[in-house]
């Protein structure tokens, strides 16, 4: 899979440091709904990590881990600090190998080393354990593409799991520590589950997606799967599909983040250049939307929403 790059909201202005680079405030062709959340957006093409925060102009954090590399997959958690209570991003950074955790002032908290995969999603369960998602590409590593877990504030992968795909995508935790996962086998879209402490990615038997996206679990237990074919995010009760999230004014979304009461979505859109806010489970219309993107590619929300 060539990996995507990714950029942020229009017209940075380099701060004297190169920490943060402070930008306008993003253009929105709609007023922002109530309660509007912290949106974090990966800009891979920028090798950057892009902060909005609620009614401010977005900023932009270059020095995340001494520089990030074609950063993929954003997600947020309360868990797994320090700082202690204090919501942690963490970042898929493909290209230096390894996922960067930082605060939401773009300060480094620590480094998972990933060596020798590169990096595609990230996502935290409740106790703190983080799965990652590796792509495995013979001038990047040796092996089978593979999921990569480091227990609880450890640094370095204590598992692996793999045997289902050949490509492995995006992923997410469900309540109980399961692992849902997305991806290819062969040219076939597939959807595998890790269940917790495992190291074998079993077959769901979710059929239905075209062509996989990102992947998150609902408050109700539900997984949610992006169809970038459709566009639309489809929903699945175990192995039984159960809703579509229509989405209108969509083009080619990649990857998604509910907020944390799970009554509205937050999209990328690599086509348009945006990251867009629709109803859950409702869709349709575009509530609000940040532009001026390169290629957005991951997206997460602070307050996180939780399985």
């Amino acid at each position: 899979m060539a990996l995507i790059a990714t950029t942020a909201c229009s017209g940075p202005a380099t701060s004297s440091n190169g920490a943060i680079a402070a930008y306008r405030p993003p253009f929105s062709a709609r007023p922002a709904t109530g309660g509007t959340p912290v949106i974090i957006v990966s800009d891979a093409s920028q090798n950057a990590v892009v902060i909005c925060p609620s009614g401010s102009a977005c900023s932009q954090c270059k020095t995340v881990g001494s520089g990030l590399s074609a950063p993929q997959g954003v997600t947020s958690s309360n868990n797994g600090g320090p700082p202690a209570k204090s919501p942690l991003g963490y970042v898929a950074d493909s290209g230096n190998h390894r996922v960067v955790v930082f605060t939401d002032n773009c300060s480094t908290v620590r480094i998972l080393n990933d060596e020798p995969y590169t990096p595609i999603d990230v996502a935290v369960a409740s106790d703190g354990t983080v799965a990652v998602t590796n792509l495995c590409e013979s001038s990047y590593c040796s092996g089978s593409p593979n999921i990569a877990f480091f227990a609880p504030k450890s640094t370095n992968i204590t598992r692996l799991a793999k045997g289902l795909m050949s490509e492995y995508l995006y992923g997410a935790f469900d309540a109980k520590g399961d692992f849902y996962n997305d991806g290819y086998s062969g040219s076939t879209p597939e959807v595998g589950v890790v269940p917790r402490n495992s190291t074998t990615d079993e077959a769901t038997g979710i059929s239905g997606i075209a062509s996989p996206g990102g992947l998150e679990v609902a408050k109700d237990g539900s997984i949610n799967i992006l169809d970038t074919t459709c566009p639309c995010i489809q929903i699945y009760e175990g192995s039984a599909h159960s809703g579509t999230v229509k989405m209108s004014g969509v083009t080619t979304p990649l990857t998604f983040a509910f907020d944390k009461k799970n009554k509205r979505v937050w999209l990328t859109d690599v086509t348009s250049q945006t990251v867009d806010e629709l109803r859950y489970p409702k869709g349709g219309k575009i509530l609000y939307q940040y532009s001026g993107f390169n290629e957005p590619i991951g997206v997460a929300i602070i307050p996180p929403a939780a399985p």
